[in-house]
């Protein structure tokens, strides 16, 4: 893990360090003296003792390899790596340019301008000015650098009035009273919470647990913490979340070192534990996610799908191909961090919720690719790849994978999990591997599946990838894990219900072979526009709503459940899938789309629902999803007030009672 203990001691070495350089007047030498190579060496590699506990590849001897992988937001940032990889280069052929001239093993600039001329024209300089100014430029970036270093150390809070205050209150003896007395006295809102939740952590077991070091630093953290809670309007909440995430992390004090060594980092843990109840836990769970605190870029940056897969192609470089569980093991590290920063994204209002649900929806799909290649790359390592056919017919078996539900109409929130439905294309004769130990085709799909199943479901240090629902697949859980095109195609005409039709609708290819992912939009338009029992379908939409609502529905007098209520999401989306199938095999356009706001709008394009009533049922479907949303974030069910949304739902369900009268 990030080892951020080593902090103080790295500090007194650098403090070592500038004495020396003061003390023995080394100005004019450029390896120990301020901005030369020494400096750029204690950078490098006091980063990678920090470090190099998460990041393997940091684990290297080589100075210039060392910077090279340095060169990322959360290391030194890559203008900084180019700078100090230019003055390595440059101080270095200055040093071997100086022992050259006299050779003698010296690191003082000269004063001899005999000497100095020469040492020009070895650095390919024709006067001893502008080679000084170069030098002198190197060494100011280097020594800005060395000074700004991360571990440059929190100064103890001032001791003022306030701080002397909590010197005497913070000890476990202090009752909730005498908290709430102080707290009130500093006009800190939600006093009476923060008094509770501050007495019960002093008195908890775990702090009978640490040791005198991690005392002291906890010690200094609970009064920087105390000074981010004035102005805050719900600190309450925002203490237990934060308390909970200390309580969690205290035996690794290293991350209380973190939060000591970086206020800034503090000050955000504070902010995303009040806004949100996901975000906090999701630290709680997974204590190295503060590492993400400290990127520059986390309340500012565009996440897109393009820097998703150079993130995971950056994290994945330095693994050895053939270790599948540390390929997992960086695949989960990268899902929960991405998962992280996108939530941030979120509670920070940077990215609208059609956008969270693109980039959620982009990243389970990376994922999902990325499991699939391990998997793949696993089986035919042993087996060879499946091919079908013989001789001069024979061809690649290809395998693809198909999102229904949330992931298949692009809507996946933090906690949904993937309905996958697995198709191969394996026919006629011959249908085995061509490696050294050949399997059946069916065997070796069987095994994929399960592989990648394992590999998206296993827990990791990070969590679980996804969980995954297959029951989707033709005939359910009794039905086959894997089964042909040919297969599906034909249940798909014969004996899928309509309600498997609905969610069809809402389904597409997401991973594996394009040929695949070709039939499979193939077989889906013809059955949406051609195998659909329309003499039935309304009383099937109907008899499946009902039966869902009895089933699902939470709404009572007092509050009203955005999915399942009367007038809420559900009704939205059998509304539009109702309409879609009833008019497929006129308009085949309908069914290009596979999430609900585009079904809409096509619906609208054609003219079967009014530009007026699809944009209102568009608008209203996304502030559902919306609070929906903002709820899960805050951990809490998707249940509103009864009074809340009383307009939308009697537009929808107006609109619903005119459609399937």
């Amino acid at each position: 893990y990030l080892d951020y203990g080593v902090f103080e001691s790295l500090r007194d070495m650098k403090a070592l360090i500038e004495r020396e350089v003061r003390q023995r007047e080394l100005a004019g030498n450029v390896k120990l003296g301020p901005g030369g190579i020494r400096e750029i060496e204690f950078i490098a590699q006091s980063l990678q003792l920090v470090r190099g506990g998460a990041s393997s590849d940091l684990r290297c001897r080589d100075l210039r390899t060392a910077l090279e992988r340095l060169g990322t937001v959360r290391g030194i940032g890559r203008d900084a790596r180019d700078r100090l990889l230019a003055a390595y280069e440059f101080l270095r052929r200055f040093e071997n340019g100086l022992q050259a001239i006299r050779d003698q093993q010296t690191h003082d600039i000269p004063e001899d301008p005999a000497d100095r001329a020469r040492l020009s024209l070895i650095m390919g300089y024709d006067a001893w000015a502008p080679l000084c100014r170069a030098l002198e430029t190197h060494r100011s970036l280097v020594a800005a650098q060395f000074a700004a270093v991360a571990f440059r150390g929190s100064d103890e809070p001032a001791s003022d009035q306030f701080a002397n205050a909590l010197v005497s209150l913070w000890r476990p003896s202090t009752s909730v009273a005498e908290w709430q007395g102080w707290l009130e006295s500093e006009n800190i809102a939600q006093a009476e919470r923060v008094a509770a939740a501050v007495h019960d952590f002093a008195n908890a077991p775990i702090q009978r647990q640490i040791d005198v070091s991690a005392k002291r630093r906890l010690d200094h953290f609970m009064r920087t913490l105390f000074r981010c809670l004035p102005e805050r309007g719900q600190p309450g909440i925002a203490v237990e979340r934060v308390l909970a995430v200390v309580t969690q992390v205290a035996r690794r004090s290293a991350y209380i070192a973190l939060l000591n060594e970086n206020p800034f980092v503090l000050e955000r843990l504070v902010d995303l534990c009040e806004q949100s109840a996901y975000l906090a836990a999701e630290i709680e769970k997974f204590p190295a996610l503060l590492d993400e605190l400290l990127d520059p870029r986390l309340y500012s940056e565009s996440i897109s799908a393009a820097g998703m897969r150079d993130d995971l192609a950056e994290r994945q470089r330095p693994l050895d191909a053939a270790d599948s569980e540390a390929a997992i093991e960086c695949l989960a590290q990268f899902q929960r961090a991405t998962l992280f920063r996108i939530a941030v994204a979120d509670v920070s209002h940077n990215l609208p919720i059609m956008k969270v649900s693109d980039r959620l929806t982009e990243l389970a799909e990376i994922v999902l690719n990325c499991a699939l290649d391990i998997a793949w790359r696993d089986l035919v390592a042993k087996h060879g790849e499946p091919v079908s056919g013989n001789g001069d017919q024979q061809r690649n078996a290809g395998f693809g994978v198909v999102a229904y539900g949330k992931l298949g109409g692009m809507e996946l929130s933090y906690r949904s999990d993937l309905d996958l439905v697995f198709l191969h294309d394996s026919v006629g004769s011959g249908q085995v591997t061509n490696g050294d130990r050949p399997i059946d085709n069916a065997l070796f799909f069987g095994r994929l599946v399960r592989r990648l199943v394992h590999f998206l479901t296993t827990q990791t240090g990070s969590g679980a990838l996804y969980e995954v629902d297959t029951r989707l697949r033709p005939s359910g859980r009794s039905g086959l894990l894997v089964v042909s095109t040919e297969g599906f195609a034909k249940y798909q005409e014969d004996n899928a219900w309509t309600w498997e039709h609905q969610a069809l609708l809402r389904s597409r290819p997401v991973a594996g072979s394009p040929s695949i992912a070709r039939t499979f939009e193939t077989i889906r338009t013809d059955t949406l526009c051609h195998r659909v029992r329309r003499d039935q379908l309304r009383d099937d939409v109907l008899s499946m709503r009902k039966k869902m609502r009895a089933n699902l529905d939470k709404s009572s007098a007092e509050r009203f459940d955005l999915k399942q209520g009367e007038g809420g999401i559900g009704d939205i989306e059998f509304l539009v899938q109702y309409l879609v199938l009833k008019y497929a095999d006129q308009e085949p356009a309908l069914v290009f789309y596979s999430d609900n706001i585009r079904q809409l709008g096509a619906l609208q394009a054609v003219g079967i629902l009014p530009d007026a009533v699809a944009a209102r049922l568009q608008e209203i479907y996304r502030s559902y999803r919306l609070r929906s949303h903002r709820l899960a974030l805050d951990e809490a069910a998707a249940v509103v007030g009864a009074d809340e949304f009383e307009e939308e739902r009697r537009f929808v369900r107006d609109t619903w009672q005119r459609t399937m009268k």
